[in-house]
């Protein structure tokens, strides 16, 4: 019986939202297709590419009815912990618009982008969002001001939430931990931010949304990051009395590694220039592009990465350095050069960053499903890819969000 389900606005937080549920012992699956929904597992997750859409609701609302027709007692519309948002792409507020104008969500729905273990805190209704020793808000830290879809020109969600058409967000405080009070006291509004600085005011928000989840004839609706997803998590586990299960051991060296990078973030650009530096062959993507439908260029750049792949070298295939290009472009080619080395056997471990390259490129793969098997950094553990094309069929890859990892986690995953 399934007791949560999720749906992503991208894969690469889909990944994690899985993660955060396996790791503590619960079974579950993340789908490609409503089609393939399963309520044999504790959780089931299913990814789509809400984030890069113009208007989410449309790709995002058939889905959150299909995983509600399994009955689960939690639905989590899975966002990004970095509130990766805007009118114009990925809309949370639209979606919260729709949740309560569809008649799916009964009362205000929690939304929690704090994820501890990853930096991002909110406090106060603001988001912040850790870098190295130093904490900046969310719209004074440059990967996200500047971010080139959604850029965050606001740190208050309330005020981000309103300006996408939520309607009235509220505010639960987490001084010194979220209070039953306080909860029950958040009326009519439309939403409701919470605020966690640690893992604690995640669990104890998580045993609250848990009972009010008991208590509903429906499933609760809820927003938020992938510490919302453990927040629920460690809540059932608590209450089933059935303790931790300790995560999985680590995942033997892989060789070669393939990374196909459309990530824009700079935190991207120093993982690349770190294995650049760790003798890892970096090739520029963009140069596949042109006269790409005639092949000349895509083939040049194709048996660059055979070659390189063939001699048992890390590659890393990016358009993450140099000017900005076509994502949708970019990402297709990325799919195809991934796609066209697995099914030549060169590849030992595949890595996608960027959340919307990693859905293009998993559908190049014909994923149906994916399960997690490691964390090799929060935020992108590595998962098995099934598919019915028995080429991709066990392929181990990590899909990583442009703002996650340390400088090493190229090497990490080769490890």
């Amino acid at each position: 019986m399934t007791s949560f389900a999720f749906v992503a606005d991208d894969f690469t937080g889909a990944t994690d939202a899985l993660w955060q549920f396996r790791r503590l012992g619960l079974t579950g699956s993340l789908v490609t297709d409503a089609s393939r929904l399963d309520d044999a597992y504790d959780v089931i997750g299913i990814a789509t590419t809400a984030r890069a859409s113009a208007d989410p609701v449309p790709v995002v609302l058939p889905v959150l009815r299909a995983v509600a027709a399994l009955r689960p007692l939690v639905i989590q519309y899975k966002v990004c912990s970095t509130f990766d948002s805007s009118l114009a792409h990925g809309s949370i507020g639209a979606v919260i618009a729709a949740l309560h104008r569809e008649g799916l969500a009964r009362g205000p729905v929690p939304v929690l982008a704090a994820q501890p273990e990853l930096g991002r805190y909110t406090w106060f209704g603001n988001h912040f969002v850790r870098s190295g020793a130093e904490v900046h808000r969310l719209d004074r830290y440059p990967p996200m001001r500047d971010h080139p879809v959604t850029p965050a020109s606001e740190a208050d969600l309330r005020i981000r939430l309103a300006e996408q058409g939520a309607g009235r967000v509220g505010w639960l405080p987490a001084s010194p931990a979220p209070s039953e009070e306080a909860y029950r006291a958040l009326g009519e509004d439309a939403a409701f931010v919470a605020d966690a600085q640690t893992e604690e005011h995640v669990r104890v928000l998580g045993r609250l949304l848990l009972a009010d989840a008991r208590s509903r004839g429906g499933p609760l609706y809820c927003v938020g990051s992938g510490g919302l997803s453990h927040a629920l998590a460690s809540a059932h586990v608590a209450a089933a009395d059935a303790g931790e299960r300790p995560e999985p051991g680590p995942l033997a060296p892989a060789t070669p590694v393939l990374v196909v990078s459309g990530s824009r973030s700079p935190i991207t650009a120093r993982q690349i220039d770190t294995a650049e530096r760790a003798g890892w062959r970096v090739l520029d993507a963009s140069g596949g592009l042109r006269d790409a439908t005639r092949g000349g260029s895509f083939a040049r750049l194709l048996a660059e990465v055979a070659e390189s792949l063939g001699e048992g070298r890390h590659t890393i295939v990016q358009s993450t350095r140099g000017p900005a290009r076509d994502p949708a472009a970019i990402g297709d080619l990325l799919g195809r050069i991934a796609s066209v080395a697995v099914k030549a056997g060169l590849v030992g471990r595949l890595v996608v960053a960027g959340g919307d390259t990693s859905g293009q490129v998993v559908a190049a793969l014909g994923a149906r499903s994916l399960d997690v098997v490691a964390a090799l950094a929060p935020g992108a553990p590595v998962c098995v890819l099934a598919s019915d094309d028995p080429a991709y069929d066990g392929l181990q890859v990590a899909l990583k969000g442009g703002q996650v990892g340390g400088d090493d986690y190229f090497l990490a995953v080769a490890r």
